[in-house]
């Protein structure tokens, strides 16, 4: 919906490895709202959109095309959202599907193409609609599974090309609901346009000092943070010294600080960060906590690129069962599984990675190597670019 984002830096680098797989790229954010970044240079044009300018090009060109708008409408109220949001994003991306129409007739792009199968994938369902297109989207955790997912899932996969998506997770569980459904699936993963340098071989004793943690998530309930506090209570108990920061911003920031200052617990919550300071995160860290579940709205994690960014860095993941995660941080050897859910179990991971030189030794370049194969930017984008020629 917004672009840039801090949170969405991946889609930048997706793009611009499309750009270098010889495609010209123009990003046309649905909402700008509250997005107070801007793009970095170098990157696709960005075409703003304007709210009630987009109103008034909606109205023109639903006057023009009635009969389409009709069959529009009847299709939402047959695949009718169960939740206000859904409405929301069914509508918006109508609206912004009639607003643009007139603009791509005269740009008359080759593919269009919605990065989110919420409203972004309406709209381009919709120009495609109106203007004879091809297009395809991108269908991610969020997508498929909050609230049971985009209502108009089994419409945009009765139309598009091709769907994106990024973890095997989410190519079976398209395939297992949608198995009529003639879109081709596509898995590419994100990935890092460069790879920061290998981590020197250590050789200092991490029993001796402080062990870094590090979380990088937005602060929603399904990134289970709460876990995070609970593990930190343990080791405690345990008498291990850890210090644990978690950068990200969100609606737990305000509970999740007062809850970190009445503990008086080595928990550091400074805000969002940009990613040069993500990356010094990355690289001042010793261990990454992934403490991912599925929250009551049915939301979570495929795989979030936090994990693999982690990796790349040579910080040693510790990550929860399941999920597109465990595609990256196989147990015992690019990481390890814990179940957030018992501290006891947390603890019990990040007590063996500081007691354990052999093992740290092992699962880091194992871990590095995984990212290599599968996590650059450049490779994944070309197998989108290949699809859009």
């Amino acid at each position: 919906m917004r672009y840039p984002l801090l949170t969405q830096s991946f889609l930048d680098r997706e793009m611009r490895g499309v750009q270098a797989a010889g495609l010209e790229v123009e990003v046309h954010p649905l909402w700008d709202f509250g997005n107070a970044s801007e793009p970095a240079p170098g990157g696709p044009r960005v075409v703003r959109l304007k709210f009630f300018a987009t109103l008034l090009a909606a109205l023109a060109e639903a006057l023009r095309r009635p009969g389409l708008v009709v069959r529009g409408l009847r299709a939402l109220l047959r695949h009718r959202p169960t939740f206000a949001e859904g409405w929301f994003m069914g509508i918006w991306g109508g609206l912004c599907a009639l607003a643009k129409a007139d603009y791509f007739r005269r740009a008359a792009p080759c593919w269009l193409h919605g990065a989110w199968a919420t409203a972004p994938a309406t709209t381009a369902l919709g120009l495609s609609a109106l203007l004879g297109r091809p297009f395809s989207f991108g269908a991610h955790a969020y997508d498929l599974h909050r609230h049971g997912g985009d209502p108009l899932l089994p419409l945009k996969l009765r139309r598009a090309r091709f769907v994106h998506t990024t973890t095997q997770m989410n190519v079976e569980d398209l395939r297992r609901r949608f198995p009529e459904a003639p879109a081709e699936i596509v898995l590419a993963r994100r990935g890092l346009s460069t790879l920061p340098p290998p981590r020197p071989t250590e050789d200092d004793d991490w029993s001796a000092r402080t062990v870094q943690l590090l979380s990088v998530a937005r602060l929603v309930p399904k990134k289970g943070h709460r876990f995070q506090f609970e593990l930190m209570r343990e080791l405690h108990r345990r008498g291990l010294r850890a210090r644990l920061v978690i950068l990200g911003d969100g609606p737990l920031k305000r509970p999740l600080r007062q809850e970190a200052h009445l503990d008086g617990l080595d928990i550091h919550l400074p805000g969002a960060a940009g990613p040069a300071e993500v990356a010094e995160a990355y690289r001042l860290a010793d261990i990454f906590l992934h403490t991912g579940i599925v929250d009551e709205e049915g939301d979570r994690d495929g795989l979030p690129n936090v994990v693999p960014e982690a990796m790349a860095a040579g910080a040693l993941v510790i990550s929860s069962p399941g999920g597109g995660a465990a595609e990256a941080i196989a147990h015992e050897q690019t990481g390890l599984i814990a179940d957030p859910h018992d501290p006891a179990v947390l603890a019990d991971a990040v007590q063996r990675l500081r007691d354990d030189p052999a093992l740290r030794a092992r699962l880091r370049p194992a871990a590095r190597a995984w990212v290599e194969r599968e996590f650059l930017a450049a490779a994944n984008a070309r197998l989108l670019a290949q699809r859009m020629h």
